[in-house]
């Protein structure tokens, strides 16, 4: 699996990630990995007339395989 590195993030965008791993009791990983999945379904869904019905397929398969990565170390 790729790793994903995030440089520069806003301090208030990193309170705001901390705090939803917080409220739901997730790891920030967990987190990041949930709303990263989320915002990709959201834009999907706002562009899907820009994906063919494959390349849709396609990410919702990777967007699934995701899913089974076992959670890293944490920050």
């Amino acid at each position: 699996m790729t790793d994903i590195v995030l440089k520069d993030i806003a301090p208030v965008l990193a309170d705001r990630i901390r705090r939803v791993a917080e409220a739901r009791s997730w790891s920030v990983h967990d987190t990041i990995m949930y709303m990263l999945e989320q915002g990709l379904f959201l834009s999907e869904s706002e562009v899907r007339s820009g994906f063919n019905d494959r390349e849709v397929d396609v990410l919702s398969e990777a967007i699934t395989a995701l899913k089974d990565v076992p959670p890293g170390p944490g920050f």
